[in-house]
């Protein structure tokens, strides 16, 4: 696949970690955790990965990992 952004071949995937907070002052602490592989273009930086279905659900309903939990 090529790169969107430059058309490039040379990506790499990587595992991560990524911390999604949510928007403004009030939600500092509401946060959602997901561990995706990040597939980063080795000649311009570009960066992407896809957030999995249980994480997404978290984000669209507007619940933290803490709460869901609860």
């Amino acid at each position: 696949m090529a790169c969107k952004l430059c058309r490039s071949r040379n990506q790499n995937s990587f595992p991560c970690e990524v911390n999604i907070h949510f928007p403004g002052l009030k939600n500092l602490t509401k946060t959602v955790w997901a561990f995706p592989e990040l597939l980063v273009c080795a000649d311009c930086g570009f960066a992407e990965f896809r957030v999995e279905e249980a994480e997404l659900r978290l984000l669209a309903e507007g619940t933290d990992a803490r709460a869901a939990a609860a």
